[in-house]
């Protein structure tokens, strides 16, 4: 359960490096619950519901994931927040590397743990009191069909189009924008500052959380 629970995480949790971090307008607060509702609906109707045909075709997993979370991630915004102050000094042709690593790693590896979700019990709670901030907190419980709850909070952003998208992610009251960045930034002290040497060690960082 340990390991399903994990697996699950690691999904969610690139959510975080989603399209806009930056926020727009944020008048509409109904309209950032709206973008999670629906995020999670197709999680549970292209997903969950099919677990039974998707666990046997690893491909078509793939497919039905990647269709849902090209809707919400921005990989190459995930490649400049997660490499920090890092990713003005690395090249066109490394960022793009970057991005492109960390998506395919997590469709490969992650998407299986999509189909542990119990498609009964995941509830999107009400919106609560907000902050003064221009993010807008959704709240969603998760439970996993081997057992154990997660709690999740989307912070919600609009991007210059006025889409809701993802700004960051708190897991179980951690908080994976954060964290996602230190480990990236603890893989170039680790290979002396070498970006391709850390790229590498990023990626079997992800396939390691499978």
């Amino acid at each position: 359960m340990i390991k399903k629970l994990s697996s699950f995480v690691c999904v969610v949790a690139v959510l975080w490096t989603s399209l806009s971090w930056s926020a727009g307008d944020n008048s509409n607060v109904e309209g950032a619950r709206d973008a999670v509702v629906t995020m999670v609906d197709a999680f549970r109707t292209d997903i969950v519901e099919d677990k039974a045909i998707l666990s046997k075709d690893p491909q078509l997993l793939e497919a039905r994931v990647n269709s849902i979370l090209d809707k919400v991630i921005n990989f190459d915004d995930f490649s400049k927040k997660v490499m920090g102050k890092y990713y003005r000094r690395a090249s066109p042709e490394q960022r793009l590397d970057f991005a492109n690593v960390t998506k395919n790693t997590l469709l490969k590896t992650y998407g299986a743990s999509l189909l542990e979700l119990d498609a009964e019990r995941i509830n999107i709670l009400p919106l609560g009191p907000q902050g003064n901030g221009k993010e807008t907190k959704v709240n969603v419980d998760f439970q996993m069909e081997s057992g154990g709850l997660l709690n999740i909070i989307f912070y919600m952003a609009q991007s210059d189009s006025n889409d809701w998208m993802l700004s960051n992610i708190v897991i179980n009251n951690i908080n994976f924008g954060l964290t996602f960045r230190k480990q990236f930034a603890v893989m170039m002290q680790q290979n002396k500052n070498d970006i391709e040497s850390a790229i590498g060690a990023w990626e079997e960082s992800l396939a390691k959380k499978s």
